[in-house]
């Protein structure tokens, strides 16, 4: 009970202390002018955050849609070749892209 009481005593000597402030002084204008730059604030973020982000959605979107149409092209073009050809390509390719030296395993088998 004594902690309640002396929790009471401090909130009563800061209540008391708060009346003796004044009030602060302003303009007659500030805060009509405060409550307009916060609503123009609040919609021009939201328009122009509405139009940025529908602006890039809509890029992203042409972007990749093109991207795929590119690719699907391509690749219907390198395939209508004959099969020759086709296969020459996937060895060039598995040529190109052989990150090691795969006769290194064929040493192991002839021993």
């Amino acid at each position: 009970m004594k902690s309640q009481n002396n929790i009471d005593r401090e909130v009563d000597k800061t209540m008391n202390a708060l009346d003796g402030l004044a009030p602060s002084k302003t303009d007659p204008f500030f805060y009509s002018r405060l409550s307009a730059k916060l609503e123009n604030r609040d919609q021009t973020e939201h328009e122009e955050s509405f139009s940025f982000g529908f602006a890039f959605s809509m890029a992203a979107v042409i972007l990749f849609l093109s991207l795929n149409v590119a690719s699907f092209t391509f690749y219907d073009n390198m395939f209508v070749q004959d099969d020759v050809q086709q296969e020459e390509f996937i060895d060039e390719m598995a040529y190109e892209y052989q990150v090691f030296n795969l006769s290194y395993y064929e040493n192991f088998e002839e021993d």
